[in-house]
């Protein structure tokens, strides 16, 4: 399990820490290109939302956005806030699960592929992180672990 925990804090403190600065790059250079996540979200009431708050802020959306997944990455990092730090990534990977990826698709079992199946995937796999630290305190402070 150490060896699995490593490699998939290493590989999602790349990913986040990669797309925070994307998006801080994105927002400035392409904002316009935001636009497409309105097309595949789920409820209506977000993509009315994405059209009349996201789109007129994006500026300042993607700066925050950036500076969160970067936060996120780092986090990863070390073991301390490796919980808290994949708690974060599932609280962004389930909203990007419900806004999707902008890609247009003609059935809900391509929509699932393109716009939703890999962040699902992401969020299952950061799930076993979400122990890591509690049982090193438990052991330290002498409790028995179940596991």
């Amino acid at each position: 399990m150490r060896r699995y925990q490593w490699i998939i804090r290493l590989l999602f403190a790349v990913i986040f820490i990669a797309g925070g600065i994307a998006h801080l790059v994105l927002g400035r250079v392409e904002p316009e290109g935001y636009a497409v996540f309105a097309e595949t979200a789920l409820l209506p009431w977000l993509s009315e939302l994405w059209v009349s708050f996201v789109m007129p802020n994006i500026g300042w959306l993607t700066i925050a956005l950036g500076i969160y997944e970067i936060v996120c990455g780092a986090g990863m990092l070390w073991k301390r806030t490796v919980s808290l730090a994949a708690l974060g990534m599932i609280a962004f990977l389930v909203f990007i699960t419900i806004v999707g990826y902008g890609f247009p698709t003609h059935s809900v079992g391509e929509d699932l592929l393109k716009n939703r199946l890999i962040t699902i995937v992401m969020a299952l796999l950061l799930v076993p992180l979400l122990r890591v630290g509690r049982d090193e305190r438990r052991a330290e402070q002498g409790e028995v672990s179940d596991a």
